[in-house]
């Protein structure tokens, strides 16, 4: 194969991450807290593609410093979630035909990159570049981009901060902020907070034990469990607002809660769900949510540590002064697997001008997430 290679600039976001673990133990060496050397590999479970091109499974074995360009012809383009897959055919170094399988981002990631169902057809030559599988024979590789034979650049990227028009309250279309001060340019600065919670016996053991080649919820299309879905900066989230009730949707596995204003309370008997049972009350402009009923999750936040049916979670939706943005304050308290609560902030940017897209997890694509 004619290619060339080259090194990124940038420190890879396991020496980054490695390099907060040893932090942490100098800062915390008694803490039983979130385990550092699984989040190193995992944690890009939590996140998914972005700039940076962390994602699920497989990823564990792609150096993110290694580029491989070349030219290629486009096989099939499988435009379905969690991951859009897509075959190249390029000549190998003996002139044979040799096929790759690429795997990029999700259908809503990459459309609001500018891709569609539409981007890539058999029989395309494109420019590609590539972060190729280490060690396990395979001809398998994570995008970095592409260029189309009309001169456009692919590529997947965060969700911008450009929000310019105002609204008067939470309802609209909103993106999760990436704060300056995030650990790594796909990390939230909530997440990065919750990292440094302390946990229980049976939380160290959860993240011990966890295979997340073969547990990890998205393999089986079911999604992490809250607040995961609400940290992400890739994927929009939607509020609507109604008299007796507000709907909080996220793009990410077509998450969508109902949260009851009419002044219910918790129904005794009701079955659990990975996103719980939602109630909530208006503070002045303040959204006050109260969500409890979670049902067993293995990996809810994508680092392997479990949550439990006393999962407990408060979220306040406030719109700043700016009507550009609302700060949502999360409270999260699980006292079989966390061994203190959890308060953190994150902010939301108003995104009308972006279109909201539907996940339709696809079993069959999902399954691509365990590893050979």
């Amino acid at each position: 194969m004619n290619a060339s290679a080259d090194r990124a600039v940038k420190p890879t976001v396991r020496k980054i991450l490695q390099g907060m673990c040893r932090l942490k133990a100098l800062l915390y060496p008694k803490q039983a807290s979130v385990n550092c050397l699984i989040s190193v590999g995992l944690l890009a479970s939590f996140l998914t593609i972005g700039s940076a091109g962390l994602a699920h499974h497989s990823y564990i074995r792609i150096d993110r410093n290694v580029i491989v360009a070349f030219e290629a012809t486009v096989v099939d383009f499988d435009w379905r979630n969690p991951h859009v897959y897509f075959r190249i055919a390029t000549d190998g170094e003996d002139g044979e035909r040799v096929e790759w399988e690429i795997e990029s981002g999700s259908t809503p990631i990459l459309a609001h990159s500018g891709w569609s169902a539409d981007s890539l057809k058999p029989g395309d030559v494109i420019q590609l570049r590539m972060h190729p599988e280490q060690g396990s024979g395979r001809r398998y590789a994570l995008l970095e981009s592409l260029t189309t034979a009309d001169g456009t650049v692919l590529r997947q990227g965060i969700l911008p901060s450009t929000a310019t028009e105002t609204t008067a309250d939470i309802g609209g279309i909103w993106k999760s902020r990436l704060e300056p001060d995030a650990p790594i340019e796909v990390l939230s600065g909530l997440f990065a907070e919750f990292m440094t919670v302390p946990v229980t016996e049976a939380g160290q053991a959860s993240m011990d034990t966890y295979d997340h080649d073969r547990e990890n919820p998205n393999a089986v299309c079911y999604g992490y469990g809250l607040v995961a879905g609400l940290t992400s900066p890739h994927y929009l989230n939607q509020i609507e607002i109604f008299n007796d009730r507000v709907i909080i949707r996220d793009e990410w596995f077509d998450a969508e809660r109902i949260v009851y204003t009419d002044g219910r309370d918790h129904p005794a008997d009701r079955e659990r769900t990975r996103l719980g049972h939602s109630i909530g009350h208006w503070e002045g402009d303040t959204l006050v949510v109260d969500t409890r009923l979670f049902a067993p999750h293995r990996s809810p936040y994508g680092i392997g540590l479990a949550s439990g049916i006393d999962k407990h979670v408060v979220e306040r939706y406030t719109l700043n002064d700016d009507g550009r943005s609302l700060t949502l304050e999360v409270f999260i308290e699980d006292p079989e697997y966390l061994a203190e609560s959890f308060s953190g902030t994150l902010n939301w940017d108003y995104t009308p001008d972006f279109e909201f897209y539907r996940y339709d997890c696809d079993p069959e694509v999902a399954t691509r997430f365990s590893l050979p």
